[in-house]
């Protein structure tokens, strides 16, 4: 006996045969999704976990190690980035549409475009940009870690890669979000 939900029985239609074709790429896709959650989590518990020992150190053993800070700043950076972009992927973020709502159907496809060239242009600019402060920065060490300083950076073009793939696939009509407000109530 097999659990068929509504969505799997409404595939039947001719598009199933477009869908077979892209399930590498949607298995790929899901695949660097999940490893974007993961790094994310686990950035997320290795701060807590950080300022934590550094609370911990300072109030019981008077000693607040050197790293630990510096470690907790860089980690809250790439949770920054990762968030955004698990935000993006999920159309999460801020869209004020009050006023683009009462423009005409075909304006209103005329603005989504030049939205979608915006951040296709924001995504670039973290790309190249974010590229050139890890170029810049990779001779200079951090003094609490000794690591390159371009490890702050680094997760910055790497978000902007995620965002220009995400615009692309919207761009094309396909959805990148993993989660909707219907898994939340099940």
């Amino acid at each position: 006996m097999t659990d068929m939900s509504a969505s799997d029985a409404t595939n039947d239609g001719p598009n199933d045969a477009t869908k077979d074709g892209n399930e590498p790429f949607r298995r790929t896709w899901r695949a660097v999704d999940a490893v974007f959650e993961v790094l994310c989590i686990l950035c997320l518990v290795a701060t807590l976990l950080i300022v934590l020992w550094q609370v911990f150190s300072r109030e019981v053993l008077s000693s607040s190690p050197s790293w630990s800070e510096e470690s907790a700043r860089i980690l809250l950076v790439w949770i920054g980035f990762l968030g955004a972009t698990i935000g993006f992927r999920e159309s999460a973020h801020i869209a004020v549409t009050f006023l683009v709502d009462k423009f005409p159907v075909g304006l209103q496809a005329v603005i989504g475009r030049l939205v979608q060239v915006l951040l296709l242009g924001f995504g670039l600019f973290l790309v190249v940009q974010g590229t050139q402060f890890v170029i810049d920065a990779r001779m200079a060490t951090l003094p609490g870690t000794g690591l390159p300083r371009s490890v702050s950076y680094l997760m910055m073009p790497v978000a902007g890669v995620m965002v220009l793939l995400y615009t692309i696939l919207q761009a094309f009509g396909v959805s990148t979000q993993r989660y909707s407000e219907s898994d939340e109530t099940d």
